[in-house]
């Protein structure tokens, strides 16, 4: 480690942060960034191969699909990534270019954090969200979000299954001292990257903490799903 050099360097144009981890595949490195560009770097030089413009950051790690997989179908190789607007994007590996893209969550404050995982030809999305800076505003009915896990066709982008962590929609449960309503349960978010056991034929998430009380008891949580269904 002492004798070791910079080789090169890659400045994220417009960004104060980088929060993306790199994948490395092809001889190529893909990172997302602060802008909403996902860049493909030449694993040798630095230089862009090409870019992908999503409409918000990209904080995900950027999940490349093996050869052996891609074997499997007809195309190039993909690479999988989420966005904080809570989209998800399929984008050819060699080209950059969108194969489709997928909402993952019609709530106005959901995001995606963690990357997704892809197995099987399946991409399992986990959602969270940014509800909490708007509970902020006294007038604000917090909350009604609740985290969630996506089983997509990763050819396709079509929604096999969801499951929420919450199994129940948020109902009123009291109201706040300026009288805006109350609503739990709420949150229970997934952050990181779903974790899968194929044998078992299950997927393990953690989830955060509830928006507002009562919390209930898959906040703060790990939580097995089923892989073929979500249960």
């Amino acid at each position: 480690l002492p004798r070791l050099e910079l080789k090169w360097a890659f400045a994220f144009p417009n960004a104060q942060r980088a929060r993306s981890q790199p994948a490395i595949a092809y001889g190529t490195v893909y990172v997302g960034s602060q802008d909403g560009t996902v860049y493909a770097l030449d694993e040798e030089t630095g230089c862009v191969r090409w870019t992908f413009r999503a409409p918000a950051e990209v904080r995900t790690a950027v999940i490349v699909e093996s050869p052996s997989a891609a074997g499997k179908h007809a195309g190039s190789p993909l690479v999988f990534f989420g966005d904080l607007l809570a989209r998800v994007y399929a984008v050819d590996a060699f080209t950059g270019q969108l194969r489709w893209s997928y909402k993952a969550d019609d709530h106005p404050n959901a995001t995606i954090t963690g990357a997704p995982s892809l197995h099987d030809g399946t991409l399992y999305v986990p959602v969270s969200s940014l509800e909490v800076t708007s509970a902020a505003d006294p007038a604000y009915e917090c909350c009604t979000f609740r985290g969630a896990v996506l089983a997509l066709d990763a050819y396709s982008g079509t929604n096999r299954w969801k499951a929420f962590t919450i199994p129940t929609a948020p109902r009123e449960v009291g109201r706040t001292r300026v009288g805006t309503r109350i609503l739990a349960p709420s949150g229970a978010p997934i952050w990181n990257s779903p974790a899968i056991d194929a044998q078992r034929g299950v997927l393990y998430v953690g989830t955060g903490e509830n928006y507002s009380s009562p919390a209930n008891d898959t906040s703060d949580a790990l939580i097995a799903f089923r892989l073929k269904d979500g249960a």
